[in-house]
């Protein structure tokens, strides 16, 4: 469902109706019922295309997308997520947008489509660069998680493109972001530094599968001190996930 062409600005805040059926979705959904949160999403996006609350539509697909995607059903997601993206970006909806990217990018991890998931984080880094810090610190909260399911799967050279996509997000964002966001664009490029270094390692033709994860695993556990304590001395750790269920009004929980 997307607004016409030439509409004026629009709400990128869902309705009543729609938010309370979206809270009570996200609500089944961190109780693992499945089924009664996949009804109050759809019946969330109905309502939501009923009364053209667009920033509703968008959140209830991106929502469905994110569901879709913990049942492996990713053919769906990927549609549900599709038109979330097409919604957000009609109404000017940056932080919907930096939403769609990351589920984007752990979709095509689940298809092992390294670069096309590298592009996508990437993608989520550099919006949120430009928008606020705490969309900073969610995208890299995910990013963290998504570089461990890379070392589980035993695809560590997928963290070489994923390094490489965040560095360059970081740089490109450099001169551009407010001055305000200026450290978590180096809080990003030290993560991502993390991750190239780890990505080439992975090549060494001297290093065992057996050494090569346990270099991983310290490599990735160094990544997310740098977060976690950045976060801690700003005082900004309770933020992510206040920034998901507040400002952005989303739920998003993939690991």
């Amino acid at each position: 469902m997307l607004p016409p062409a030439g509409s004026e600005e629009l709400s990128l805040q869902p309705s009543e109706a729609v938010s309370r059926l979206l809270d009570e979705g996200a609500a089944f959904l961190a109780q693992g019922e499945n089924g009664p949160a996949a009804a109050r999403l759809t019946a969330a996006a109905n309502e939501a295309a009923a009364v053209e609350d667009y920033a509703g539509y968008g959140r209830a697909m991106a929502q469905r997308a994110a569901l879709e995607e913990s049942t492996g059903n990713i053919k769906k997601a990927f549609a549900h997520n599709q038109l979330a993206q097409e919604t957000f970006l009609a109404i000017g909806d940056g932080a919907g947008l930096v939403q769609t990217f990351r589920v984007d990018g752990f979709l095509h991890l689940r298809t092992d489509a390294w670069t096309a998931a590298a592009h996508c984080f990437g993608k989520a880094l550099g919006l949120a660069l430009q928008l606020d810090g705490r969309l900073v610190l969610t995208t890299l909260n995910q990013v963290v998680p998504a570089a461990n399911y890379l070392i589980e799967s035993d695809n560590i050279r997928g963290l070489l493109p994923l390094g490489v996509a965040l560095a360059q997000a970081a740089e490109r964002a450099d001169g551009e972001q407010l001055p305000e966001l200026r450290d978590f664009a180096e809080l990003a490029e030290t993560v991502a530094g993390v991750f190239t270094l780890l990505g080439v390692m992975a090549d060494e033709p001297g290093l065992t599968a057996t050494k090569r994860r346990q270099l991983a695993a310290r490599s990735t556990h160094q990544a997310w001190l740098v977060d976690a304590l950045t976060k801690r001395r700003w005082g900004l750790a309770a933020l992510v996930k206040e920034t998901l269920q507040t400002k952005m009004s989303f739920h998003e929980e993939l690991d």
